[in-house]
């Protein structure tokens, strides 16, 4: 269900949202049969609050979409190319998987890891495995992993060219990185296409088991110092994540040229999906009430067969 979006998502990009539908069909049409994993004739969800125009919000980008069919819920300024700050992380975690590197290998941690910016988690000469990297880049978006799985993998320079060749490769233009861990303002992207980029990483499962944690408790296998890390996602704890929804991937970001970012997808007990962006909002909570309330109205506002 997840990768059918990420085709429609990179055609909504260069196009207006009333094209999308169409331009989500044509899409379809020229996968190989082999390729299709869902039915070719997707129901679009039909709005049955024809008069309700959608949420305001101060976020400076904003893209709701249902993940099925690929029907943009809402949007405006979604093709606006802005910093994503952490959301970056969704890109290092897909590459660093596409390595298909042995999970439980240690790695240590360097001086060159670590940051001036934000307060280190891990210590230099620390050794955890890459699965315990990855666990804490994407539920305590833990800048220092970002950047040990890089250079212990392909090294930070090569990876960071993977990251940008992926994003060609999704057929997605707006995307641009420039380091793993999202602290570079040059990263940047557009809402729709971190729409389509948070759809296709839900397709591997380390990083939707990681997304889905409170938090990670990891003991350094070199001290055997205990570090808790717990999420950056306040929306776990909320309506979103109990029955019948329940919330399938998330990423958080936030720098002074971003502002403060945000991508989720979340489903609903009777299988509908919505995937909502938000880039460039202006404080901290509003991101998550304004995530939440999207989604809210989404589902409230639509119906699925």
């Amino acid at each position: 269900m997840f990768e059918t979006l990420i085709g429609a998502l990179a055609a909504i990009t260069l196009a207006s949202p009333v094209q999308a539908q169409t331009l989500f069909d044509q899409y379809i049409e020229q996968m190989p049969q082999a390729e299709v994993t869902v039915p070719q004739q997707i129901s679009a969800p039909i709005k049955k609050r024809k008069e309700s125009l959608g949420i305001k919000t101060n976020a400076a980008a904003v893209f709701v979409a249902d993940v099925a069919s690929g029907k943009v819920l809402f949007a405006q300024n979604e093709h606006e190319v802005m910093p994503i700050a952490s959301l970056t992380k969704l890109m290092t975690a897909m590459v660093f998987l596409d390595q298909k590197v042995d999970m439980t290998a240690l790695v240590e941690m360097k001086a060159e890891d670590f940051d001036n910016e934000s307060k280190p988690i891990f210590k230099v000469g620390e050794q955890l495995t890459y699965g315990e990297l990855l666990e804490s880049m994407l539920v305590g978006s833990v800048n220092a992993s970002a950047s040990a799985l890089a250079r212990s993998t392909l090294g930070r320079e090569n990876f960071v060219a993977a990251m940008n060749a992926k994003a060609r490769e999704m057929n997605l233009e707006s995307p641009h990185y420039a380091d793993p861990s999202g602290l570079d303002p040059r990263n940047s992207a557009n809402a729709a296409d971190i729409a389509a980029i948070i759809t296709h990483a839900s397709g591997y499962p380390q990083i939707t088991a990681a997304m889905q944690k409170p938090e990670v408790i990891i003991r350094g296998h070199k001290t055997g110092q205990v570090y808790d890390v717990k999420t950056t996602n306040l929306l776990l704890s909320t309506f979103l994540n109990k029955k019948p929804y329940s919330v399938v991937a998330a990423k958080t970001g936030s720098l002074p040229e971003a502002g403060y970012c945000m991508a989720q997808i979340t489903q609903r007990g009777d299988g509908s999906s919505v995937v909502a962006v938000e880039l460039g909002d202006d404080n901290h909570f509003a991101r998550f009430q304004d995530i939440k309330a999207l989604t809210n109205w989404a589902f409230d506002t639509y119906e699925w067969d």
